[in-house]
Protein backbone atom coordinates (compact mmCIF):
# COMPACT_ATOMS: atom_id res chain seq x y z
CA UNK A 1 0.00 0.00 0.00
CA UNK A 2 2.86 2.34 0.93
CA UNK A 3 4.57 1.58 -2.40
CA UNK A 4 1.36 2.52 -4.26
CA UNK A 5 1.11 5.86 -2.39
CA UNK A 6 4.75 6.66 -3.11
CA UNK A 7 4.20 5.79 -6.79
CA UNK A 8 1.14 8.06 -7.00
CA UNK A 9 2.99 10.88 -5.29
CA UNK A 10 5.94 10.55 -7.66
CA UNK A 11 3.57 10.41 -10.62
CA UNK A 12 1.86 13.64 -9.49
CA UNK A 13 5.26 15.33 -9.05
CA UNK A 14 6.39 14.08 -12.47
CA UNK A 15 3.30 15.43 -14.22
CA UNK A 16 3.53 18.71 -12.33
CA UNK A 17 7.19 19.12 -13.33
CA UNK A 18 6.39 18.10 -16.93
CA UNK A 19 3.65 20.69 -17.10
CA UNK A 20 5.95 23.35 -15.67
CA UNK A 21 8.79 22.42 -18.02
CA UNK A 22 6.44 22.45 -21.00
CA UNK A 23 5.17 25.89 -20.00
CA UNK A 24 8.74 27.19 -19.63
CA UNK A 25 9.77 25.58 -22.92
CA UNK A 26 6.79 27.15 -24.63
CA UNK A 27 7.84 30.59 -23.41
CA UNK A 28 5.26 32.41 -25.49
CA UNK A 29 1.82 33.88 -24.92
CA UNK A 30 -0.45 31.87 -22.62
CA UNK A 31 -3.92 32.02 -24.15
CA UNK A 32 -7.04 31.84 -21.99
CA UNK A 33 -9.69 29.47 -23.34
CA UNK A 34 -13.22 30.74 -23.00
CA UNK A 35 -15.75 33.22 -24.33
CA UNK A 36 -15.08 36.91 -24.85
CA UNK A 37 -17.32 37.72 -21.87
CA UNK A 38 -15.32 35.33 -19.70
CA UNK A 39 -12.08 36.89 -20.93
CA UNK A 40 -13.30 40.40 -20.05
CA UNK A 41 -14.37 39.21 -16.62
CA UNK A 42 -10.98 37.60 -16.02
CA UNK A 43 -9.20 40.77 -17.18
CA UNK A 44 -11.28 42.89 -14.79
CA UNK A 45 -10.60 40.54 -11.90
CA UNK A 46 -6.84 40.58 -12.53
CA UNK A 47 -6.66 44.32 -13.20
CA UNK A 48 -5.40 43.83 -16.75
CA UNK A 49 -6.54 44.68 -20.25
CA UNK A 50 -7.64 42.00 -22.72
CA UNK A 51 -5.69 41.07 -25.86
CA UNK A 52 -7.72 39.21 -28.50
CA UNK A 53 -6.26 37.65 -31.63
CA UNK A 54 -9.15 37.40 -34.11
CA UNK A 55 -8.12 34.82 -36.70
CA UNK A 56 -9.54 32.62 -39.45
CA UNK A 57 -8.55 28.99 -39.87
CA UNK A 58 -7.66 29.51 -43.55
CA UNK A 59 -5.51 32.61 -42.88
CA UNK A 60 -1.82 31.96 -43.63
CA UNK A 61 -0.45 35.09 -41.83
CA UNK A 62 -2.52 34.08 -38.77
CA UNK A 63 -0.85 30.68 -38.68
CA UNK A 64 2.58 32.25 -39.19
CA UNK A 65 2.07 34.60 -36.23
CA UNK A 66 0.83 31.73 -34.07
CA UNK A 67 3.93 29.65 -34.82
CA UNK A 68 6.68 32.28 -35.04
CA UNK A 69 5.54 35.37 -33.10
CA UNK A 70 3.21 34.36 -30.25
CA UNK A 71 5.72 31.65 -29.23
CA UNK A 72 8.65 34.05 -28.76
CA UNK A 73 9.78 34.31 -25.12
CA UNK A 74 10.01 38.12 -25.10
CA UNK A 75 6.50 38.37 -26.55
CA UNK A 76 5.13 35.94 -23.96
CA UNK A 77 6.91 37.68 -21.11
CA UNK A 78 5.34 41.06 -21.90
CA UNK A 79 1.87 39.89 -22.89
CA UNK A 80 1.42 37.42 -20.03
CA UNK A 81 2.34 40.15 -17.55
CA UNK A 82 0.17 42.90 -19.04
CA UNK A 83 -2.86 41.15 -20.57
CA UNK A 84 -5.33 38.35 -20.39
CA UNK A 85 -4.82 36.90 -23.87
CA UNK A 86 -7.33 35.12 -26.08
CA UNK A 87 -7.63 33.71 -29.58
CA UNK A 88 -11.05 33.74 -31.25
CA UNK A 89 -12.02 32.25 -34.61
CA UNK A 90 -13.83 35.27 -36.07
CA UNK A 91 -15.87 33.12 -38.44
CA UNK A 92 -17.48 30.91 -35.81
CA UNK A 93 -21.13 31.89 -35.32
CA UNK A 94 -20.63 32.71 -31.64
CA UNK A 95 -17.82 35.16 -32.49
CA UNK A 96 -19.24 36.91 -35.57
CA UNK A 97 -20.92 39.75 -33.66
CA UNK A 98 -17.82 40.35 -31.55
CA UNK A 99 -15.70 40.53 -34.71
CA UNK A 100 -18.06 43.14 -36.16
CA UNK A 101 -18.07 45.14 -32.90
CA UNK A 102 -14.29 45.36 -32.89
CA UNK A 103 -13.99 46.21 -36.61
CA UNK A 104 -12.45 42.94 -37.76
CA UNK A 105 -12.32 43.32 -41.55
CA UNK A 106 -9.12 41.41 -42.33
CA UNK A 107 -7.03 38.66 -40.81
CA UNK A 108 -5.27 38.59 -38.53
CA UNK A 109 -6.76 41.44 -36.48
CA UNK A 110 -5.50 41.89 -32.93
CA UNK A 111 -7.50 44.03 -30.55
CA UNK A 112 -6.56 45.52 -27.19
CA UNK A 113 -9.68 45.91 -25.03
CA UNK A 114 -10.30 47.49 -21.63
CA UNK A 115 -12.11 45.34 -19.02
CA UNK A 116 -15.30 47.35 -19.65
CA UNK A 117 -15.25 46.18 -23.29
CA UNK A 118 -14.09 49.46 -24.84
CA UNK A 119 -11.54 49.06 -27.62
CA UNK A 120 -8.19 50.68 -26.81
CA UNK A 121 -6.37 50.04 -30.06
CA UNK A 122 -6.21 47.61 -32.96
CA UNK A 123 -3.51 45.97 -35.09
CA UNK A 124 -4.38 44.54 -38.49
CA UNK A 125 -2.25 42.21 -40.59
CA UNK A 126 0.96 40.34 -39.88
CA UNK A 127 3.27 41.88 -37.26
CA UNK A 128 6.63 40.55 -36.15
CA UNK A 129 7.50 40.28 -32.46
CA UNK A 130 9.03 43.73 -32.17
CA UNK A 131 6.05 45.40 -33.89
CA UNK A 132 3.56 43.47 -31.78
CA UNK A 133 5.23 44.43 -28.50
CA UNK A 134 5.40 48.05 -29.64
CA UNK A 135 1.67 47.99 -30.36
CA UNK A 136 0.97 46.45 -26.97
CA UNK A 137 3.14 48.98 -25.15
CA UNK A 138 1.31 51.80 -26.91
CA UNK A 139 -2.03 50.29 -25.87
CA UNK A 140 -1.16 50.23 -22.16
CA UNK A 141 0.74 53.53 -22.18
CA UNK A 142 4.27 52.16 -21.81
CA UNK A 143 4.98 53.94 -25.11
CA UNK A 144 3.50 57.32 -25.95
CA UNK A 145 0.45 57.03 -28.22
CA UNK A 146 -0.62 59.19 -31.15
CA UNK A 147 -2.50 61.84 -29.08
CA UNK A 148 0.54 62.58 -26.90
CA UNK A 149 2.92 62.35 -29.85
CA UNK A 150 0.75 64.85 -31.68
CA UNK A 151 0.86 67.23 -28.72
CA UNK A 152 4.65 66.94 -28.76
CA UNK A 153 4.63 67.66 -32.50
CA UNK A 154 2.63 70.85 -31.97
CA UNK A 155 5.48 72.09 -29.78
CA UNK A 156 8.18 70.97 -32.23
CA UNK A 157 6.75 71.14 -35.74
CA UNK A 158 10.10 70.80 -37.52
CA UNK A 159 10.90 67.44 -35.94
CA UNK A 160 10.61 65.04 -38.90
CA UNK A 161 11.52 61.99 -36.84
CA UNK A 162 8.60 62.70 -34.54
CA UNK A 163 6.31 63.22 -37.53
CA UNK A 164 7.40 59.89 -38.97
CA UNK A 165 6.64 58.16 -35.67
CA UNK A 166 3.13 59.65 -35.63
CA UNK A 167 2.45 58.66 -39.24
CA UNK A 168 3.72 55.11 -38.71
CA UNK A 169 1.23 54.68 -35.87
CA UNK A 170 -1.61 56.53 -37.64
CA UNK A 171 -3.30 53.68 -39.58
CA UNK A 172 -3.83 51.46 -36.55
CA UNK A 173 -4.75 54.42 -34.35
CA UNK A 174 -7.41 55.63 -36.81
CA UNK A 175 -9.00 52.18 -36.96
CA UNK A 176 -9.83 52.43 -33.26
CA UNK A 177 -11.49 55.87 -33.56
CA UNK A 178 -15.19 56.47 -34.12
CA UNK A 179 -17.57 59.28 -35.06
CA UNK A 180 -16.47 62.88 -34.62
CA UNK A 181 -13.25 61.80 -32.94
CA UNK A 182 -12.31 59.81 -36.05
CA UNK A 183 -13.16 62.76 -38.32
CA UNK A 184 -11.02 65.09 -36.22
CA UNK A 185 -7.99 62.83 -36.38
CA UNK A 186 -8.36 62.10 -40.10
CA UNK A 187 -8.18 65.84 -40.80
CA UNK A 188 -5.18 66.33 -38.50
CA UNK A 189 -3.18 63.37 -39.75
CA UNK A 190 -3.94 63.99 -43.43
CA UNK A 191 -2.63 67.53 -43.09
CA UNK A 192 0.44 66.27 -41.25
CA UNK A 193 1.09 63.61 -43.88
CA UNK A 194 0.98 66.09 -46.75
CA UNK A 195 3.33 68.51 -45.02
CA UNK A 196 5.67 65.62 -44.12
CA UNK A 197 5.90 64.52 -47.76
CA UNK A 198 6.68 68.07 -48.87
CA UNK A 199 9.33 68.52 -46.17
CA UNK A 200 11.13 65.25 -46.94
CA UNK A 201 10.67 65.03 -50.71
CA UNK A 202 14.18 64.30 -51.84
CA UNK A 203 16.78 61.67 -50.90
CA UNK A 204 15.56 61.69 -47.27
CA UNK A 205 12.16 60.28 -48.34
CA UNK A 206 13.62 57.32 -50.22
CA UNK A 207 13.54 54.53 -47.62
CA UNK A 208 11.42 51.54 -46.61
CA UNK A 209 9.78 53.20 -43.61
CA UNK A 210 8.51 56.16 -45.62
CA UNK A 211 7.43 53.88 -48.47
CA UNK A 212 5.23 51.99 -46.00
CA UNK A 213 3.77 55.31 -44.87
CA UNK A 214 3.09 56.26 -48.50
CA UNK A 215 1.30 52.96 -49.13
CA UNK A 216 -0.79 53.30 -45.98
CA UNK A 217 -1.79 56.96 -46.08
CA UNK A 218 -1.89 58.28 -49.65
CA UNK A 219 -5.39 56.90 -50.22
CA UNK A 220 -7.60 58.32 -52.97
CA UNK A 221 -6.11 61.81 -53.08
CA UNK A 222 -5.38 61.84 -56.82
CA UNK A 223 -3.35 65.05 -56.83
CA UNK A 224 -1.10 63.85 -54.02
CA UNK A 225 -0.73 60.38 -55.51
CA UNK A 226 0.22 61.84 -58.89
CA UNK A 227 2.89 63.91 -57.17
CA UNK A 228 4.26 60.90 -55.28
CA UNK A 229 4.21 58.65 -58.36
CA UNK A 230 6.09 61.32 -60.33
CA UNK A 231 8.68 61.60 -57.55
CA UNK A 232 9.18 57.83 -57.37
CA UNK A 233 9.41 57.60 -61.16
CA UNK A 234 11.95 60.44 -61.35
CA UNK A 235 14.11 58.66 -58.76
CA UNK A 236 13.37 55.06 -59.73
CA UNK A 237 16.94 53.66 -59.44
CA UNK A 238 17.30 55.00 -55.89
CA UNK A 239 13.84 53.74 -54.91
CA UNK A 240 14.59 50.29 -56.35
CA UNK A 241 17.79 50.13 -54.33
CA UNK A 242 15.92 51.09 -51.14
CA UNK A 243 12.69 49.14 -51.60
CA UNK A 244 13.00 46.78 -54.57
CA UNK A 245 10.96 46.39 -57.76
CA UNK A 246 7.68 46.86 -55.87
CA UNK A 247 7.91 50.58 -56.65
CA UNK A 248 7.67 49.82 -60.39
CA UNK A 249 4.38 48.03 -59.79
CA UNK A 250 3.18 50.96 -57.67
CA UNK A 251 3.72 53.30 -60.64
CA UNK A 252 2.19 50.91 -63.20
CA UNK A 253 -0.84 50.03 -61.06
CA UNK A 254 -1.63 53.69 -60.51
CA UNK A 255 -1.34 54.48 -64.21
CA UNK A 256 -3.41 51.42 -65.18
CA UNK A 257 -6.17 52.36 -62.73
CA UNK A 258 -6.33 55.95 -63.97
CA UNK A 259 -6.41 54.86 -67.62
CA UNK A 260 -9.37 52.61 -66.94
CA UNK A 261 -11.19 55.28 -64.89
CA UNK A 262 -10.85 57.77 -67.74
CA UNK A 263 -11.90 55.23 -70.39
CA UNK A 264 -15.01 54.30 -68.41
CA UNK A 265 -15.84 57.97 -68.01
CA UNK A 266 -15.77 58.35 -71.82
CA UNK A 267 -12.72 60.62 -71.74
CA UNK A 268 -10.18 60.25 -74.53
CA UNK A 269 -7.43 61.48 -72.19
CA UNK A 270 -6.86 57.82 -71.28
CA UNK A 271 -4.88 57.71 -74.54
CA UNK A 272 -2.40 60.28 -73.21
CA UNK A 273 -1.79 58.09 -70.18
CA UNK A 274 -1.45 55.08 -72.45
CA UNK A 275 1.52 56.74 -74.15
CA UNK A 276 3.27 57.00 -70.78
CA UNK A 277 3.86 53.24 -70.92
CA UNK A 278 6.43 53.78 -73.66
CA UNK A 279 7.32 57.27 -72.47
CA UNK A 280 7.38 58.73 -68.96
CA UNK A 281 6.88 55.40 -67.16
CA UNK A 282 8.83 53.18 -69.55
CA UNK A 283 11.54 52.30 -67.02
CA UNK A 284 8.90 51.11 -64.55
CA UNK A 285 6.87 49.11 -67.07
CA UNK A 286 10.05 47.51 -68.43
CA UNK A 287 10.49 45.80 -65.03
CA UNK A 288 7.14 44.00 -65.34
CA UNK A 289 7.24 40.52 -66.98
CA UNK A 290 6.06 40.52 -70.58
CA UNK A 291 3.15 38.48 -71.98
CA UNK A 292 2.37 37.29 -75.51
CA UNK A 293 1.32 40.84 -76.35
CA UNK A 294 3.31 43.87 -75.13
CA UNK A 295 1.97 45.74 -72.11
CA UNK A 296 1.35 48.78 -74.30
CA UNK A 297 -0.57 46.83 -76.96
CA UNK A 298 -2.51 44.89 -74.31
CA UNK A 299 -3.67 48.09 -72.60
CA UNK A 300 -4.44 49.76 -75.91
CA UNK A 301 -6.70 46.92 -77.08
CA UNK A 302 -8.59 46.47 -73.81
CA UNK A 303 -8.95 50.20 -73.03
CA UNK A 304 -10.26 51.00 -76.50
CA UNK A 305 -12.86 48.28 -76.01
CA UNK A 306 -13.84 49.56 -72.56
CA UNK A 307 -14.09 53.14 -73.86
CA UNK A 308 -16.42 51.97 -76.64
CA UNK A 309 -18.59 49.96 -74.27
CA UNK A 310 -19.05 52.66 -71.64
CA UNK A 311 -19.31 55.66 -73.95
CA UNK A 312 -21.33 54.25 -76.84
CA UNK A 313 -23.02 51.35 -74.99
CA UNK A 314 -22.13 49.29 -78.03
CA UNK A 315 -21.95 45.68 -76.80
CA UNK A 316 -21.51 44.23 -80.29
CA UNK A 317 -18.47 46.36 -81.08
CA UNK A 318 -17.02 45.76 -77.60
CA UNK A 319 -17.32 42.00 -78.04
CA UNK A 320 -15.57 42.14 -81.43
CA UNK A 321 -12.72 44.22 -79.99
CA UNK A 322 -12.27 41.87 -77.01
CA UNK A 323 -12.42 38.80 -79.25
CA UNK A 324 -9.63 40.38 -81.32
CA UNK A 325 -7.64 40.83 -78.13
CA UNK A 326 -8.11 37.22 -77.01
CA UNK A 327 -7.16 36.05 -80.49
CA UNK A 328 -3.89 37.99 -80.33
CA UNK A 329 -3.18 36.57 -76.88
CA UNK A 330 -3.28 33.14 -78.58
CA UNK A 331 -4.36 31.12 -75.56
CA UNK A 332 -2.23 33.01 -73.01
CA UNK A 333 -4.99 35.26 -71.64
CA UNK A 334 -5.44 34.78 -67.89
CA UNK A 335 -8.71 33.48 -66.38
CA UNK A 336 -9.43 36.81 -64.72
CA UNK A 337 -9.11 38.59 -68.10
CA UNK A 338 -11.96 36.51 -69.55
CA UNK A 339 -14.00 37.04 -66.39
CA UNK A 340 -13.36 40.79 -66.36
CA UNK A 341 -14.39 41.06 -70.02
CA UNK A 342 -17.74 39.48 -69.13
CA UNK A 343 -18.19 41.50 -65.98
CA UNK A 344 -17.67 44.79 -67.81
CA UNK A 345 -20.76 43.99 -69.89
CA UNK A 346 -22.86 43.71 -66.73
CA UNK A 347 -21.34 46.81 -65.15
CA UNK A 348 -21.73 49.01 -68.23
CA UNK A 349 -25.13 47.84 -69.44
CA UNK A 350 -26.84 46.31 -66.41
CA UNK A 351 -30.21 44.79 -67.36
CA UNK A 352 -29.75 46.01 -70.97
CA UNK A 353 -27.11 43.42 -71.89
CA UNK A 354 -28.26 42.01 -75.29
CA UNK A 355 -29.13 38.32 -75.63
CA UNK A 356 -26.14 37.63 -77.91
CA UNK A 357 -23.82 39.34 -75.43
CA UNK A 358 -25.04 36.99 -72.69
CA UNK A 359 -24.12 34.04 -74.89
CA UNK A 360 -20.61 35.42 -75.42
CA UNK A 361 -20.34 36.15 -71.70
CA UNK A 362 -21.09 32.49 -70.95
CA UNK A 363 -18.33 31.49 -73.40
CA UNK A 364 -15.80 33.84 -71.78
CA UNK A 365 -16.67 32.73 -68.26
CA UNK A 366 -16.38 29.08 -69.30
CA UNK A 367 -12.86 29.87 -70.53
CA UNK A 368 -12.12 31.61 -67.23
CA UNK A 369 -13.12 28.48 -65.30
CA UNK A 370 -10.67 26.28 -67.23
CA UNK A 371 -7.63 27.87 -65.61
CA UNK A 372 -8.99 29.16 -62.30
CA UNK A 373 -7.87 27.54 -59.03
CA UNK A 374 -9.44 29.92 -56.51
CA UNK A 375 -12.66 28.42 -55.16
CA UNK A 376 -14.25 31.81 -54.48
CA UNK A 377 -13.46 33.04 -58.01
CA UNK A 378 -14.83 29.82 -59.51
CA UNK A 379 -18.05 30.30 -57.53
CA UNK A 380 -18.29 33.88 -58.80
CA UNK A 381 -17.79 32.85 -62.43
CA UNK A 382 -20.30 29.99 -62.21
CA UNK A 383 -22.85 32.32 -60.61
CA UNK A 384 -22.34 34.85 -63.41
CA UNK A 385 -22.97 32.08 -65.96
CA UNK A 386 -26.17 31.28 -64.09
CA UNK A 387 -27.18 34.96 -64.23
CA UNK A 388 -26.69 35.00 -68.00
CA UNK A 389 -28.77 31.85 -68.43
CA UNK A 390 -31.48 33.45 -66.30
CA UNK A 391 -31.42 36.54 -68.55
CA UNK A 392 -31.75 34.20 -71.54
CA UNK A 393 -34.76 32.65 -69.77
CA UNK A 394 -33.06 29.27 -69.72
CA UNK A 395 -34.09 28.65 -66.13
CA UNK A 396 -33.07 24.99 -66.02
CA UNK A 397 -29.51 25.85 -67.07
CA UNK A 398 -29.45 28.75 -64.60
CA UNK A 399 -30.59 26.44 -61.78
CA UNK A 400 -27.88 23.92 -62.70
CA UNK A 401 -25.22 26.64 -62.49
CA UNK A 402 -26.46 27.99 -59.15
CA UNK A 403 -26.53 24.45 -57.75
CA UNK A 404 -23.00 23.87 -59.05
CA UNK A 405 -21.84 27.10 -57.38
CA UNK A 406 -23.49 25.96 -54.14
CA UNK A 407 -21.69 22.61 -54.38
CA UNK A 408 -18.38 24.45 -54.87
CA UNK A 409 -19.13 26.56 -51.76
CA UNK A 410 -19.19 23.37 -49.66
CA UNK A 411 -15.41 23.25 -50.10
CA UNK A 412 -15.08 26.44 -48.03
CA UNK A 413 -15.04 24.40 -44.84
CA UNK A 414 -12.65 26.76 -43.01
CA UNK A 415 -14.31 29.97 -44.21
CA UNK A 416 -17.63 29.90 -42.37
CA UNK A 417 -18.50 33.59 -42.78
CA UNK A 418 -17.69 33.65 -46.50
CA UNK A 419 -19.48 30.35 -47.04
CA UNK A 420 -22.66 31.54 -45.32
CA UNK A 421 -22.72 34.78 -47.32
CA UNK A 422 -22.24 32.98 -50.65
CA UNK A 423 -24.79 30.30 -49.88
CA UNK A 424 -27.33 32.91 -48.77
CA UNK A 425 -27.03 34.76 -52.08
CA UNK A 426 -27.30 31.54 -54.08
CA UNK A 427 -30.44 30.52 -52.17
CA UNK A 428 -31.96 33.89 -53.04
CA UNK A 429 -31.18 33.34 -56.74
CA UNK A 430 -32.71 29.87 -56.66
CA UNK A 431 -35.83 31.21 -54.95
CA UNK A 432 -36.10 33.91 -57.61
CA UNK A 433 -35.98 31.24 -60.32
CA UNK A 434 -38.89 29.47 -58.70
CA UNK A 435 -40.92 32.67 -58.85
CA UNK A 436 -40.01 33.26 -62.51
CA UNK A 437 -41.20 29.78 -63.45
CA UNK A 438 -44.66 30.36 -61.97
Amino acid sequence: MMIKKVFLALTAIFFSLSSLMAQEAKGGIEFFRGTLAEGLAKAGKEGKNLFVDFYATWCVPCKKMEKTVFTRPEVGEYFNKKFVCMQLDAEKPENVESAKLYKVEAFPTMVFIAPDGKMISILSGYHDGEELIKGAKTAVGDIIGVPQLYENYRKDKNNLKLQQEILQAAPQFLMAQEGMEADKWIVRLTKLYKSYIQAKKGPALINKDDYRIILALTGDDLELKEEIVAFINDNLPAWREAVGDAVAYYIAEHNDAEMETLAKAGKTSYQERLERINGTYKAAYDLIPKAKVSIYEKNKLTLNAIYTLYKDKDAKKYIKMMQDYFSKMDGTALPNEYAKAAQELYLALGAKVPQEAHKVSIEWLTNALKGENSITDKINYITMIGDSYKALENYSAAQAQYNLAYAESLQLVDMDMVQQMIQGKLKMRLAELDLLRK
